[in-house]
């Protein structure tokens, strides 16, 4: 973990009520432009581009990797006379986490800076992103290109990971919604199955390594309907061919929210929508965070009935919770996943609101 700015974390956690009603909501199915809606969408309160993906290396050694940026609106309206450069409008932050599965141990490292003075930013017209010597970028070919390191600790991860054709859009032709008011909805896109070419360090330990990454884009403004205190989220690639994303939405009381949700992609590339009738999703066993005390569903059982599958997910590294208390103010866990039952398959989950409500930040 690195130390930064307590302000920029603190912005992070602003909740939409304090920042006046300028922001856009999605209320509607997204108008998609590429390459211009790979990048920013900052008249939105929140946005991300989430990379996770499992990595070979040429003697078998294998690891799972999270590379996350996350942008955070903190004033919508324009500059005002006098004000200084540096008050910050926009906050950008990222997690990097690199799951070992050879040596069991999980290595983090996370930034966060305001948009302003060079610090971090972005280019317009496309995805182009950086967070001081953090990046992501889209190459003209459609390539993305993923850049971090934390050298004190001797951890980086530069990877490229190849075009894999158009994006599945979640939901409504894009439009996901998360509650039942509108704008309690996001703009949500994924790229499943992307090959993927990495350069990895890990411990002063470098390696090249090949692999498939899950790539999202998402951006709202109080996407999440009252009431919901977390989500678990499962993006998954079965060795038919199939690719299956869902979502769980918990209320504090930990009863299930209406507005849960997926989708399962056909290995044809047919786009089946789930409704939170279509699929059930049951914890099998926990693991408590011997860092924060916080306890993790462990084990799963999700079962699709009408695409006819029953499968059991295990995490294929158990100790992967991400503190970001210095960066966006989150704890979550998030890592690779191992499937098994009627196919397998192999993916990641990301299981939050068990360290701390996520009501408010969303």
């Amino acid at each position: 973990m690195t130390r930064r700015s307590v302000a920029a974390a603190l912005a992070l956690l602003v909740p939409p009520a304090l920042l006046g009603e300028e922001w856009r909501r999605v209320t509607e199915p997204p108008r998609l432009e590429f390459p211009a809606d790979r990048g920013p969408h900052p008249a939105f309160l929140t946005e991300w581009w989430y990379a996770t993906g499992r990595l070979t290396a040429e003697d078998g050694s294998r690891v799972g990797y999270q590379l996350v940026f996350f942008r955070r609106g903190v004033d919508p309206g324009p500059p005002q006379p006098g004000q200084s450069a540096l008050r910050p409008r926009q906050v950008l932050a990222a997690h990097l986490a690199i799951a070992d599965l050879e040596s069991g141990r999980f290595h983090t490292a996370q930034r966060a800076r305001r948009v302003a003075a060079g610090l971090a930013g972005w280019r317009e017209g496309g995805l182009d992103l950086w967070l001081e010597d953090w990046s992501i970028t889209l190459d003209g070919d459609g390539t993305l290109r993923l850049s971090a390191a934390e050298r004190a600790a001797g951890l980086s991860l530069d990877v490229a990971l190849r075009p894999g054709g158009p994006p599945v859009l979640h939901g409504d032709r894009g439009l996901s919604a998360k509650g039942p008011e509108p704008g309690n909805a996001s703009a949500y896109l994924s790229w499943p199955r992307l090959e993927s070419e990495a350069a990895l360090t890990v411990t002063g330990v470098a390696r090249t390594m090949r692999g498939t990454s899950w790539f999202d884009h998402e951006w709202g403004s109080s996407a999440l309907g009252e009431g919901i205190a977390g989500w678990d989220w499962f993006g998954l690639r079965l060795a038919d061919g199939r690719d299956l994303m869902l979502f769980v939405l918990r209320r504090a009381d930990g009863s299930i929210a209406a507005h849960s949700a997926g989708t399962l992609v056909g290995a044809d590339g047919s786009v089946i929508r789930l409704g939170a009738g279509d699929f059930t999703a049951s914890p099998l066993s926990t693991w408590t965070s011997p860092a924060t005390g916080a306890r993790y569903p462990s084990r799963w059982r999700l079962r699709v009935p009408a695409a006819a599958l029953e499968l059991e997910i295990t995490p294929a590294l158990q100790e992967c919770e991400v503190d970001g208390r210095t960066s966006t103010g989150t704890v979550y866990w998030e890592g690779p996943v191992d499937v098994a039952g009627t196919v397998a398959g192999e993916g990641y989950m990301e299981l939050t609101g068990y360290a701390g409500t996520m009501a408010g930040r969303f």
